[in-house]
């Protein structure tokens, strides 16, 4: 800092006793002493505390530290002693909504992230001395605004027991009779203590000190939830159908060779898309099924909402459909139950699917591992076929690499409709607390409702004015054709309504005229840009040699 000069503030007393201060003349810092060096530093570092406290206050984030600032009276926390405690090595299983949140891993510049959450509740708890000692690992690192319903961390935290799986004991610790039959710390209960809201714990299982939640899962679901709009679903699921396999995704990503990520080869096992109500369906024993199936073949030939077993959906014609109101038992999960989408499957989905573009659909994506943002993008590409601005031969012309060796251009698609839905641990039994679920439950039916009573009243304000748009259009005489194009379910009044859900979810500004992929500027190389971080002295040079090698393997893997 030679030469520089810093400004010094002279105090003083006027006469009626009040602190003033005026401003010198700045001095250069050569020129100040080392007892005035040493007090300008103890200023600013005290000036820098406060700052840090109004960000964390400003952010809801408490426990920072105010010593030697402000509070002089604040009582130091007791010295917690962890050498007197065992230690446990231990998968903990958590959902998470994280449209209010930075991402999933911790950062510098806030604490508004669901790692920073957890480790706040990891040391509130004392369940650990310090994140560098608990042998942490994530399962999936989520990005800004994306949820999980099945994230999973494996971590050693304090225990109870003084033997069994994953269990570290003290050090000069004297087992006595008895101590094993302690029951275990409810991490779970007392995690969702402290936790915010929109973190929750599910389940936890205790492992091998070894054990990696990274490493050891074997593949990971995402579940991208979005409106039908005018969206083709049958399209898009024929594009999807290129993704399966084991493929270079560097056109279906944001490459990462900053951090010396130069291998973008993964592999897809099944993508499928389909409408919620045939995702996911209450199913219980076959006995259940085939009675639920008669009363379904019973009532097809009764007048809708006569029987006492039917539910009557009214669309805008008042016609009725029926729909099997199922018993509540356990949920299973369908790739594609409804016939209108795949044929073969046993138990259909009974539920007529509406064509005005407010049903919600899901795409369902499951692999071994992932890239950043590698489902947002795949995502993009698919609703550019949905809306027909694309073939589904697309997805192939961008997995071919030495064709299209550059990413072209696009916006990725929105990050709130994303979540990590499931993952997979072979040989690990969760252990789950039926109170804990029943706490967890009434929570997310208080945030159901919340959020569902916004979209009811919505809703049924776009209904109000659709019907007034088909008065506005007949009162002008205008014609069916010079309407926008809408879906057949209000063939009854010829006129064709706007279907925009879903154009939300891809940003961007939208041209009149559509300019194809292959046909826009492209991104960089994965060569160029490892060649950039080389000179910067970022990566390693060997990597241009791994490049080459993982081409060779990817297409020794692809042929297989």
């Amino acid at each position: 800092m030679e030469g520089q000069a810093i400004p010094q503030v002279e105090y003083g007393r006027k006469d009626d006793g009040s602190t003033t201060h005026r401003q010198q003349k700045q001095t250069p810092v050569e020129s100040l002493t080392r007892q005035e060096l040493e007090t300008r530093i103890r200023q600013l570092e005290a000036h820098n505390k406060q700052l840090q406290n109004l960000l964390a206050k400003s952010q809801g984030i408490t426990g920072i530290s105010t010593k030697g600032v402000s509070d002089t009276k604040t009582k130091k926390a007791k010295s917690f002693d962890f050498t007197r405690h065992s230690k446990r090595h231990v998968l903990l299983k958590f959902a998470y909504l994280g449209w209010d949140y930075q991402g999933f891993a911790v950062q510098e510049d806030t604490q508004q992230t669901i790692e920073a959450q957890l480790f706040s509740a990891f040391l509130k708890t004392r369940l650990i001395e310090s994140r560098e000692t608990s042998n942490y690992h994530r399962c999936g690192r989520t990005d800004k605004g994306v949820s999980a319903f099945d994230q999973v961390i494996s971590i050693t935290l304090r225990s109870k027991m003084k033997s069994g799986v994953g269990v570290i004991s003290p050090r000069n610790t004297v087992m006595s009779s008895g101590e094993d039959d302690r029951p275990e710390i409810n991490y779970v209960q007392l995690l969702n203590k402290v936790l915010p809201l929109e973190i929750r714990m599910l389940a936890w299982c205790p492992v091998s000190s070894g054990y990696s939640a990274r490493f050891d899962c074997s593949f990971r679901t995402y579940k991208y939830f979005f409106p039908r709009g005018r969206m083709n679903i049958k399209l898009m699921n024929e594009g999807a159908q290129y993704l399966v396999g084991y493929h270079d995704y560097r056109n279906f990503c944001k490459m990462d060779v900053g951090n010396g990520v130069v291998n973008f080869c993964r592999r897809i096992l099944s993508v499928d898309i389909a409408p919620v109500c045939c995702d996911v369906q209450r199913e219980g024993e076959q006995s259940l099924n085939k009675r639920v199936e008669n009363q379904f073949e019973e009532v097809q030939s009764k007048e809708c909402g006569k029987d006492r077993n039917i539910e009557c959906d009214f669309d805008r014609s008042n016609s009725c459909k029926p729909y099997i109101h199922q018993p509540t038992s356990v949920r299973q999960t369908f790739g594609s139950s409804c016939p209108q989408h795949k044929s073969g499957i046993k138990f259909s989905c009974q539920k007529s699917h509406s064509t005005d573009g407010y049903d919600m659909c899901v795409a369902t994506i499951e692999g071994q591992a992932f890239l950043w943002h590698q489902v947002r993008a795949v995502m993009a590409i698919l609703f550019l076929i949905g809306e027909g601005n694309e073939k589904p031969e697309i997805v192939a012309e961008l997995l071919d690499v030495e064709k299209n060796p550059r990413k072209p251009q696009y916006c990725l698609a929105s990050d709130v409709p994303l979540n990590l839905y499931e993952t997979s641990f072979e040989g690990v039994e969760w252990q789950w607390d039926d109170q804990n679920l029943h706490f967890v439950i009434s929570q997310l039916q208080g945030l159901w409702t919340k959020y569902s009573v916004r979209t009811t009243m919505i809703r049924k304000m776009l209904w109000d004015l659709e019907t007034r748009y088909i008065k506005v259009i007949k009162s002008n005489g205008e014609s069916a054709s010079n309407a926008e194009i809408l879906s057949s379910t209000q063939e009854e009044s010829g006129i064709k309504f706007p279907q925009e859900q879903s154009t939300c979810l891809i940003p961007g500004a939208r041209t009149k005229v559509y300019r194809p992929l292959l046909s826009r500027p492209t991104c960089e190389s994965l060569e160029t840009r490892v060649e950039h971080y080389i000179k910067r002295q970022r990566i390693d040079p060997v990597i241009l040699e791994k490049i080459s090698s993982v081409k060779s393997d990817g297409q020794q893997k692809q042929l297989s």
